[in-house]
């Protein structure tokens, strides 16, 4: 590990309890993987508790940091996360995007409406698009994804990067949640 990230981590984890910023630590430890996947597991069941503290951790400029935060947020699957994992599917590490898009599926359900929000608004880039079109093709059931094709496409699609998503992800809101008006 760099001195730079080193020191990255540091500050980010310096107005943390002393347990929890230990626990991180020893879960960022390469160099012992049992310790590091018990450290994990010891923060993954100590539950939604930590959630905040955590979702402060996933914007720091380590990636190891962002990573393994990202992880454990990840296997907790609090709702209260979405938001965090919509802003990752746009990271700049492949890893960390792929394990926000698992977040949000473990999560289930109660992530397509905020992300078609996202899209509707116009969140958008290469590695959003990507990684939406992923979560989606996760959650939504067969007869879901028919009826939202067109924007499954347009995810798909670099080459219309921007421009039918949001107007897509319009008509999937109403698709899919027309029992409800809360867009």
């Amino acid at each position: 590990m760099k001195k730079s990230e080193e020191s990255e981590i540091g500050n980010a984890l310096k107005n943390l309890p002393g347990n929890l910023a230990t626990l991180i630590k020893e879960s960022l430890d390469s160099k012992n993987p049992e310790k590091k996947l018990e450290a994990r597991s010891t923060l993954v069941n100590m539950g939604k508790n930590i959630v905040p503290q955590m979702h402060k951790l996933v914007e720091s400029k380590s990636d190891l940091l962002r990573m393994e935060t990202a992880k454990i947020i990840e296997l907790i699957s609090d709702r209260r996360s979405i938001p965090f994992f919509i802003n990752l599917l746009d990271d700049k590490e492949f890893e960390i995007r792929w394990i926000a898009a698992d977040g949000l599926i473990n999560i289930g359900r109660r992530s397509i409406l905020p992300l078609l929000r996202s899209i509707r608004d116009g969140k958008s880039s290469l590695f959003f698009n990507k990684g939406a079109h992923h979560v989606l093709l996760g959650l939504l059931n067969e007869k879901e994804r028919g009826n939202v094709n067109s924007l499954l496409l347009s995810l798909d699609n670099s080459q219309q990067l921007g421009e039918i998503a949001p107007v897509e992800a319009s008509n999937a809101i109403k698709l899919i949640f027309k029992r409800t008006n809360r867009t």
